[in-house]
């Protein structure tokens, strides 16, 4: 049996050498039979330690999401009613097909190419002005 203390149910110190102290399992224990019992749980709980880990991650996880629960729901409910008071807001955008997406390009590209067009004549006429100025 080892010797270190213990806590017992009054947060005061037990001695576990003591064989009085230790519940009765209805079987006579020996020291050798119960440091067989200590050291084999032990050896089983380094062996599945890998286990364990992943069952303490497990639990952890639950209970994490089990207090965030009112939470997700509280944000859910929030972004549903944003959504519903964003969509009045925005006017309904008319849809256009391709063809006329395509038709509305062209005829903007026209217009700008015919203002270029009347830009570069303007700039042409006041060109040959001064040059009938220069031949004079």
């Amino acid at each position: 049996m080892q010797n270190h203390p213990t806590l017992n149910n009054k947060n005061k110190i037990m001695d576990t050498t003591d064989e009085q102290n230790l519940p009765d399992t209805g079987e006579p224990t020996s020291s050798s039979d119960t440091d067989q019992q200590n050291v084999a749980p032990l050896s089983d709980i380094l062996s599945r330690e890998d286990e364990i880990i992943q069952y303490i991650k497990d639990k952890a996880t639950k209970e994490t999401l089990k207090s965030l629960a009112p939470l997700l729901e509280k944000l859910e409910e929030a972004v549903k009613q944003q959504q519903q008071e964003n969509l009045p807001q925005n006017p309904a955008i008319p849809v256009i097909n391709y063809d006329e997406q395509l038709k509305n390009l062209q005829e903007i590209s026209q217009e700008k190419m015919k203002a270029k067009e009347m830009k570069v004549a303007e700039r042409l006429g006041k060109l040959q002005a001064k040059l009938a100025n220069i031949r004079k």
